[in-house]
C-alpha cells in the first residue's frame, strides 16, 4: 500500500513538472558554471553607481519599472533586466540576481559579482565629465580584493570555471574621443591609433584577470553607437551633424543640467519603423567607422589571447554587438518591434536629447521599442541578444563558440 502511495506521488510530481509554466521548469535548470563576474559600463551596470556622486545613475523611476521583484529602482539603465541578467539566467543562475559589488555581502563573493559602472571606459579619464564612476582598472582592482577574500581551498580551480563577462569601449568614444570640447584624445590620436591605445590597455586588464584565475571570458564588442537615439537627435533631416559644441552625453542621468538647452518635442521622432528601417543618413557614420576599427582590433585580440603563449588555457568568446544590432533592425517586425530609432522615454528629438526624467511616464508598450532611452536597449531587446549569444551556431554572433559551449568547457 505504501509503495503504491509513493509511486502515485512520483507520478503526480512528474505530471506537475511536465505541465508547469516555463518559468517553473527553468527553476530546475542546472547552473552551468559555479560563478559569474561582470565588468563593463551602463549597459550592464546594476547599481554600482547608485550611491556615488555621479550623473550616470539610474536609481529612480521610470528606470526599473518592469524589474521583476519590484519596489525600489535597482540602478539598471533599462526598464527591466540587462543582457547579463538574462544571460546569467540562461546559465542557470537563479534569483537573487548577480549582485552589484557596491551592495554585495562577503557571502556573495564566491557566487559572482557585478563590477560594472555607468560612464566607465577602458581609459581612466573616460566619463569624468559625468562625475564619479569606476573605470576598468578599478573594476579589476575590486575583483582582485574579492579574490583575496575567497577561501583559498580550491579557489583557483573554481575561478577557472567561472564566466567573466567584459564589455567596454562605448564610453571611450561617446564620453571621450567624440567630445573634443572636454577631451584632447581626438587631437592626439587618429581613429586607428586611438583604437590601438584602447586595445593595448584592454589587453593588459584581461591578462590581469587571467593572472587572478580567470579562464573563460565573454568579451563584448561595441555596437553601432552612431545609430542610437542620442546620435540621431543630433542629425538633421539632411544628415548633417548638429553636434558641434554639444553638451556631454547624459548616459542615464535623466536630469536637466544648468546651461544645457533642450529642444522639447523636436521633429523627426519616428523617422524609421519596422517597415522602413533607419536611413543611412540617420546615423553618425563617422562614429560607426571608428567603432568598426576598434571591433576589428578587439576580435584580433581575442584570437591572439586564445592561442597566446602568455595565456595558456584561456578561452575567449567575442560577441559581435554590431551584428546583433543589425539583426534587431532587419528583423524588427518578426521580433515585435515597431519603433527602432526612438527611446521609450526621454526628452527631445527621438527622445534622445536627455534621458528619462524622474517619474516620467514611459511608452506604454516597452516590447515594441528597441531603445529604452537615448543610449540603452529595452529588456525586450536585451532578451533577444542574450538568447542569441548563448545558443547561436553562427560565428558572426559569437566567435569562435557561443556562451553555452564556453560554459561546458
Amino acid at each position: 500500500m505504501m509503495g503504491n502511495y509513493h509511486l502515485l506521488l512520483l507520478v503526480m510530481v512528474v505530471a506537475v513538472v511536465l505541465h508547469a509554466p516555463a518559468a517553473v521548469q527553468a527553476a530546475a535548470q542546472k547552473q552551468l558554471v559555479p560563478c559569474m563576474y561582470i565588468f563593463g559600463d551602463s549597459l550592464v551596470d546594476n547599481g554600482n553607481n547608485n550611491n556615488i556622486l555621479s550623473l550616470a545613475r539610474a536609481n529612480y523611476r521610470p528606470y526599473g519599472v518592469d524589474f521583476p521583484d519590484g519596489a525600489a529602482p535597482p540602478g539598471r539603465f533599462t526598464n527591466g533586466r540587462t543582457m547579463v541578467d538574462l544571460l546569467a539566467g540562461l546559465l542557470g543562475f537563479q534569483p537573487p540576481f548577480i549582485p552589484a559589488y557596491a551592495m554585495a555581502q562577503p557571502s556573495d563573493y564566491a557566487r559572482g559579482l557585478n563590477f560594472a559602472s555607468g560612464a566607465a571606459g577602458v581609459r581612466p579619464e573616460t566619463g569624468n565629465n559625468l562625475g564619479g564612476h569606476y573605470p576598468l582598472t578599478e573594476q579589476v582592482s575590486h575583483f582582485r580584493s574579492v579574490v583575496g577574500q575567497i577561501a583559498p581551498a580550491g579557489r583557483d580551480k573554481r575561478l577557472g570555471r567561472c564566466i567573466y563577462y567584459v564589455g567596454m569601449g562605448s564610453n571611450d568614444y561617446l564620453n571621450n574621443y567624440f567630445m573634443p570640447d572636454y577631451y584632447n584624445t581626438a587631437q592626439t590620436y587618429d581613429p586607428a591609433a586611438y583604437a590601438a591605445a584602447l586595445l593595448q590597455e584592454y589587453e593588459r586588464q584581461l591578462t590581469a584577470l587571467y593572472a587572478l584565475g580567470a579562464r573563460k571570458f565573454v568579451v563584448a564588442g561595441v555596437g553601432q553607437i552612431g545609430c542610437i537615439p542620442y546620435e540621431l537627435a543630433r542629425i538633421d533631416d539632411d544628415g548633417d551633424d548638429q553636434g558641434r559644441g554639444r553638451p556631454p552625453p547624459t548616459s542615464g542621468i535623466g536630469l536637466a543640467i544648468p546651461g544645457i538647452t533642450v529642444s522639447i518635442g523636436g521633429s523627426g521622432g519616428n523617422r524609421s519603423t519596422a517597415n522602413g528601417g533607419a536611413k543611412k543618413s540617420g546615423c553618425n557614420d563617422k562614429i560607426n567607422s571608428a567603432i568598426a576599427i576598434y571591433n576589428k582590433g578587439l576580435l584580433a585580440m581575442v584570437k591572439r589571447l586564445n592561442r597566446g603563449q602568455q595565456t595558456p588555457g584561456a578561452n575567449l568568446v567575442f560577441l559581435n554587438a554590431v551584428n546583433s544590432g543589425k539583426d534587431l533592425a532587419a528583423n524588427a517586425a518578426a521580433y515585435g518591434f515597431t519603433v527602432l530609432d526612438r527611446g521609450c522615454c526621454g526628452v527631445g528629438r527621438n527622445n534622445g536629447q536627455i534621458t528619462c526624467l524622474p517619474m516620467q511616464r514611459p511608452c506604454d508598450d516597452r516590447t515594441k521599442y528597441i531603445f529604452w532611452d537615448a543610449f540603452h536597449p529595452t529588456e525586450a531587446a536585451n532578451r533577444i541578444i542574450a538568447n542569441k549569444v548563448f545558443s547561436s551556431s553562427s560565428t558572426s554572433d559569437a566567435y569562435p563558440i557561443n556562451v553555452s559551449r564556453l560554459a561546458a568547457i
